[in-house]
């Protein structure tokens, strides 16, 4: 083991005395390449090679990492092209018991813009929007109820009486 030890100390010495790059400070704090450049601090100061160009899997995730503001999600809803970022802003909001959110999204889930058409969720959604205030909601819950189906209607049933 201390056989070991000593290899291991003896390596790292020896890395460390290998061949060092340019610095622009020496040991006593004078700025080596300001007072007597050479043809290392001139190496070192070459423009870098420009970066790689990001792949569209990174575009993706960095158009991803951008929150969307909260008005322009909105008006993709309205033009029914929101992106998965709107939506993922919007569920959000809605846990958050954002009033405003939650009556986005219940549109958003009964007409099927940027999901699949739920109006299950919907009329949950206007259910807690309603609970919050929102005008309308109440009125919009209640129009899906008549438009769903006897099977729908049981769902609901059950699960409101699961959770009053």
């Amino acid at each position: 083991m201390e056989r070991m030890r000593w290899l291991f100390l003896i390596a790292f010495a020896a890395l460390l005395s290998g061949a060092a790059h340019a610095q622009f400070y020496d040991l006593d704090g004078a700025y080596h390449c300001v007072t007597a450049p050479d043809a290392a601090c001139a190496a070192a100061e070459a423009t870098p090679p420009a970066p790689a160009q990001p792949s569209a899997k990174d575009e993706e995730k960095a158009k991803e990492a951008v929150v969307p503001s909260f008005p322009d999600v909105v008006e993709r809803v309205k033009k029914r092209a929101p992106e998965p970022a709107d939506i993922r802003l919007l569920q959000q909001r809605a846990e958050a018991k954002d009033p405003r959110a939650l009556e986005v999204l219940a549109w958003c889930n009964l007409n099927g813009i940027g999901m699949k058409p739920d109006p299950l969720a919907a009329y949950f959604l206007y259910r807690d929007a309603a609970a919050l205030g929102v005008p309308n909601a109440r009125k919009n819950q209640n129009a899906i109820y008549e438009r769903l189906s006897s099977d729908q209607r049981q769902q609901v049933l059950m699960k409101q009486d699961a959770h009053p």
